[in-house]
């Protein structure tokens, strides 16, 4: 019973333990991270914590033993039995009579409170400039903002340019510093040249320190890189430029090449540190992002391009890694960030699939998961093989279970794949591992609304603008989820104030122009449409941009096709946009094929839609198109079918291209082909779902040309049918939708509000 009773009481003082050190090792993490306070703070407290555990099992075993057992007086002992039991615990009770609780407690709180103190020393001898620890600023041995220059590593390798690359790593990581600055290389090259020198020669130690004396700058930072076995070594020190006496010396070690841009950050800190740089700010500075390629400067640029990108700055970004791979022309991950980023912003879709393919090109040289990750994207982005693109995700995954950059890129396919609720796990997933990652979110939302989770979309959004301020993204997804639930004011009101707060983006421009223009659409308001799509053919034109002028143009015959009956004005229109810009002055891969067939086909000229369609087959045919879902040639051959007469051969077109992620972008046209088949069940079976179906981009999807002739069409039908109630519904919403609609389109309205009126008086 005693041994239980110990064994109990044991477990209970080592829950208790281990839950406290928990917790008092989250506060010493806290503290050494919102203080600044040393690394070695921590595992001090680390250390003292794993003393003390062997002292309070040996103080519970001592005082549990001592413990009388609970249930009942013990019996009286004889006087002999007294005596011998006495005599027996005398000689071994005094050695243990320290181990008991109150010792235990103060012991802990001694040992803490001292380690307080010998941290609170450090960090006070740190910032009065006392001592070997005492920071150089402190000490006045420097100003605070000094101008350091950083000087070409000596290189005792076999490698010629490592000396070099070793120099320029160190420099980019110390000009994160806070606390001094670095005179960058072009400074140093015309102090060079006004020493009539060359501006590009080594700058080894002796050069770099009578720059530094021309110039009044303190100090120099010299060091050298050395191959120890499979290794390197590398040290780093701060050099007086009067002298040349060493102020602080370092050394770290790399286990191989692939450590070395890791050591030179150890290196950078422990510099920092020293001068008298806050570690708070220290640990705040982000490393370069671990990617394959032999250019420093092109890795800075990458990692800048990232950065930005995941701040909704994509101009900025696209323009860094266009200059890293300018830097490094086999950048395979480079290229793959810049044709994965002009295809989430739906730019240049030649140009991204060019880049793509350039990453697929140097796959070779790549790590594995970059490797996966370029696969995957070409095989997506430019293949169109899913397939492929999941399988090389899922093999990253294999290996690493937690990237988050797989993870999105797998949601996308299951998306594509209409498996939402996959999707949205793995995005959310994404989220929890790499908060920072604003794409992610944007994506949660697309497929929460698929699921017609609106709350949860948006709970997801709040947390991105909270986490994301400024971001356009938050505009953007919030426009795009209040037009999803017909709440086109609210949709308008979030572009405006994009526009204005993005007023030096021509990506942000175009976007608001475009989507401003489909809210004016979607009301019938299509002179304000109109002025909306001239201005941003106008800015395309200016910046060469044909592409995205050719779908203008065709955007504005398709208002004199679709919403006003002119078929001769549009056809006017078009062809006159393509004797301004010929097809061919496009490439092949970035030619509106399917837009142009489309049209044709509307504007009943089946030939033309059917020429285009052709030279889109050989373009396949011959390698210089890809085909791809959203490229618009699935749903023209329907509407061609049907512009020819052939309804059951558009029927069945038109369903075979109801497939990807959009879930009502083939309905509208199907909807037609039924009613030209005079299936009017299917009519209104295809349009109620259309209708009720969430999406978050249904206003680009279809409402924008689609959804007041469809409230319109149902409401027709629903009254021949004999069903008032549902025909006064969608006459009423076409009648709201469209009540300040253009004064040409203005009689659809008047016959919907007196085909209301009539439906009242008949109920």
């Amino acid at each position: 019973m005693k041994s239980i009773f110990l064994r109990a009481r044991l477990t209970r003082v080592l829950a208790v333990y281990l839950g406290g050190s928990y917790a008092l090792l989250e506060l010493m993490d806290i503290f050494t991270d919102q203080l600044g306070l040393p690394d070695w703070f921590f595992r001090g407290a680390l250390i003292l914590l794993l003393i003390g555990l062997p002292i309070v099992v040996a103080t519970a075993i001592v005082q549990g033993r001592r413990r009388r057992p609970v249930g009942g007086e013990p019996a009286a002992p004889d006087a002999a039995a007294a005596a011998e039991s006495e005599s027996e615990a005398r000689p071994t009770a005094a050695p243990y009579q320290w181990l008991n609780w109150r010792n235990a407690t103060l012991g802990f709180v001694g040992a803490f409170a001292a380690w307080g103190l010998i941290v609170s020393v450090y960090m006070g001898t740190r910032a009065l400039g006392i001592g070997p620890v005492g920071s150089l600023v402190a000490a006045g041995v420097l100003d605070e903002r000094e101008r350091l220059i950083v000087a070409d590593f000596e290189n005792n390798t076999d490698d010629p340019l490592l000396g070099q690359a070793a120099a320029e790593a160190f420099r980019i990581d110390l000009s994160q510093s806070t606390i001094v600055t670095v005179a960058d290389p072009a400074y140093v090259g015309q102090v060079l040249r006004r020493m009539q020198t060359d501006p590009d020669r080594e700058l080894d130690l002796g050069l770099a320190r009578e720059v530094a004396i021309r110039e009044g700058i303190k100090a120099v930072v010299a060091g050298d890189v050395t191959r120890i076995g499979s290794g390197f070594q590398l040290a780093a020190q701060l050099v007086s430029a009067q002298d040349g006496s060493v102020l602080v010396p370092f050394r770290e070690t790399a286990s191989d090449s692939t450590e070395i841009i890791d050591a030179i950050d150890r290196l950078s800190a422990r510099l920092r540190e020293r001068i008298g740089e806050s570690l708070k700010t220290i640990r705040a500075s982000e490393p370069l992002d671990r990617v394959t390629t032999t250019s420093l400067e092109a890795l800075r640029k990458y990692s800048q391009a990232v950065r930005v990108i995941e701040q909704g700055e994509n101009e900025r970004g696209i323009a860094l890694l266009e200059e890293a791979v300018a830097l490094d022309t086999a950048f395979a991950m480079a290229y793959r960030k810049l044709g994965v980023t002009l295809r989430n912003i739906g730019q240049e879709r030649v140009r991204g699939m060019e880049a793509l393919t350039k990453a697929f090109e140097h796959r070779d040289r790549l790590t594995e998961r970059e490797r996966y990750l370029t696969e995957g994207s070409y095989y997506w982005g430019v293949a169109g093989d899913n397939d492929a693109a999941m399988a090389a995700y899922e093999s990253l995954l294999e290996i690493d279970p937690d990237d988050p950059w797989a993870m999105n890129n797998l949601g996308i396919l299951y998306e594509e794949a209409r498996d939402f609720r996959r999707a949205e796990q793995l995005f959310t997933r994404a989220i929890e591992l790499d908060s920072a990652g604003s794409l992610y979110y944007g994506n949660a939302i697309g497929t929460q609304v698929a699921q017609g989770e609106y709350a949860e979309a948006d709970y997801t959004l709040d947390r991105m603008a909270e986490l994301f301020p400024g971001h356009p993204n938050v505009s953007m997804h919030a426009a795009a989820l209040a037009s999803s639930q017909f709440d086109y004011e609210s949709a308008e009101q979030h572009v405006l104030d994009l526009r204005e707060a993005q007023r030096a983006s021509p990506l942000m421009q175009r976007y608001a122009n475009i989507t401003l223009a489909q809210l004016a659409e979607v009301r019938g308001r299509l002179r304000e449409a109109e002025r909306l799509i001239l201005e941003l053919m106008a800015a395309s034109e200016a910046n060469g941009d044909v592409a995205t002028y050719v779908a203008a143009a065709a955007r504005l015959a398709f208002h004199d096709l679709w919403f006003r009956g002119q078929q001769q004005a549009a056809l006017r229109r078009v062809e006159d946009m393509l004797a301004r810009y010929p097809l061919e002055t496009i490439a092949p891969a970035g030619r509106p094929y399917g837009l142009l067939a489309v049209f044709y086909a509307l504007a009943g000229r089946p030939d033309r839609a059917r020429a285009y369609l052709v030279d889109y087959e050989a373009a396949v045919e011959d390698g210089s198109v890809t085909p791809s879902p959203d490229d618009g040639t699935d749903t023209a051959r329907g509407i061609l079918a049907l512009a020819e007469g052939r309804v059951e051969d558009a029927i069945d077109e038109l369903r075979a291209a109801d497939v990807g992620p959009c879930t009502i972008c083939a309905l509208p046209m199907l909807g037609q082909a039924y009613d030209q088949a005079g299936e009017t069940d299917s009519v209104v079976a295809v349009y109620e779902r259309y209708v009720t179906t969430p999406w978050l981009d249904r206003l680009n999807a279809g409402d924008w040309f689609a959804l007041a002739t469809i409230y319109e069409r149902l409401a027709g039908l629903y009254e021949l049918r004999g069903d008032a109630e549902k025909a006064r519904l969608y006459f009423g919403r076409f009648v709201e939708l469209w009540e300040d609609a253009d004064p040409d389109l203005q009689p659809r309205v008047e016959a919907a509000r007196r085909a209301l009126e009539r439906l009242s008086e008949s109920s």
